[in-house]
């Protein structure tokens, strides 16, 4: 699977006004809306028909019917909702990434696409699926990063029923949030990955060194354990990262060959629009896009301030 870039170029009907805009997107978000919560109930209501009544017809037609309202009516209408809002607002988006970071090279010198995301091995547990999406490489302050909002599943099977007698198939997500890329940025002779070992936790509980390796795993490229080498310095960061958004949550953290790449789950959007925005308010999608570029810079700068780059403990 490749990177999806925004298609900012992206060509069709005449240029409408904010008001226009603001009701064919409102509606194209409020019938994915409705498609999506009928299909939910529909699915759920089937499910809960298995174990009680277990008449398979029945349950084979509202579980279908769910089904049908998603492909049916739900992702018809977030793809063209947001193909209409590439198509009339891709130039601004465009300008505004070009001002921030800087042209964008052709081809990407730091992709972030399933070659990578598998091989990089940002996430403690395999994947079966991956999207990647808003990917952008650019500059900031002299640093070359790129960065993507992505989502890492697998597929799960299960037991299931009341004897435990059936298997089940369903998806799980590992990881929903950004991944950044930054090239010469730290001490060439650090060579640590953290992994987050998927344990419950608060957000404070990795200030404390016993704590830290109870919920993250440190190795090196070839998968030696070097706990003794989380500084606190690394720590620092780690929790400063975490406290970056009320949302945010390290997935992984790898410092190698004087390169960071960092996985951090979080709601955060990069360069795009999240979906519980009101597409209504086409102001509100402006602002909330430039926002999210001012994010990433903030994002950046932390990183690069962190002494942990060094590789010291000074």
């Amino acid at each position: 699977m490749g990177m999806k870039r925004n298609d900012f170029d992206a060509v069709g009907a005449g240029r409408m006004t904010d008001t226009e805009l603001s009701k064919k997107l409102g509606s194209y978000q409020r019938t994915e809306s409705i498609g999506i919560l009928l299909g939910v109930i529909l699915v759920i209501t089937g499910c809960i028909m298995m174990f009680v009544y277990r008449n398979i017809i029945v349950i084979c037609i509202l579980v279908f019917s769910g089904v049908a309202l998603f492909l049916l009516v739900a992702q018809p209408a977030q793809k063209k909702k947001k193909a209409l809002m590439q198509q009339q607002l891709g130039g601004f988006f465009r300008t505004e990434l070009t001002k921030a970071f800087g042209p964008e090279p052709e081809p990407a010198t730091l992709p972030i696409d399933w070659a990578y995301l598998k091989a990089a091995k940002l996430s403690a547990v395999s994947f079966t699926e991956c999207t990647v999406t808003d990917f952008h490489e650019g500059e900031h302050k002299g640093l070359r990063f790129s960065a993507a909002n992505v989502e890492l599943r697998r597929t799960v099977e299960e037991k299931s029923g009341p004897d435990n007698d059936n298997w089940m198939t369903r998806t799980e997500t590992l990881f929903r949030g950004i991944v950044v890329r930054c090239k010469d940025i730290c001490d060439t002779a650090l060579d640590i990955a953290l992994n987050d070992m998927f344990q419950e936790r608060k957000k404070d509980d990795i200030t404390d060194l016993a704590a830290f390796r109870k919920h993250f795993a440190a190795h090196t490229a070839s998968g030696q354990e070097v706990d003794d080498q989380v500084t606190p310095q690394l720590r620092d960061l780690v929790q400063k990262l975490e406290t970056s958004s009320n949302s945010a949550k390290l997935c992984g953290l790898i410092l190698r060959d004087g390169d960071l790449a960092l996985a951090l789950n979080t709601r955060y959007v990069f360069a795009g629009v999240p979906e519980e925005l009101d597409l209504r308010d086409i102001d509100g999608i402006r602002k909330w896009f430039t926002t999210s570029l001012t994010g990433m810079g903030n994002l950046l700068d932390l990183i690069t301030e962190s002494p942990a780059l060094t590789g010291t403990t000074e």
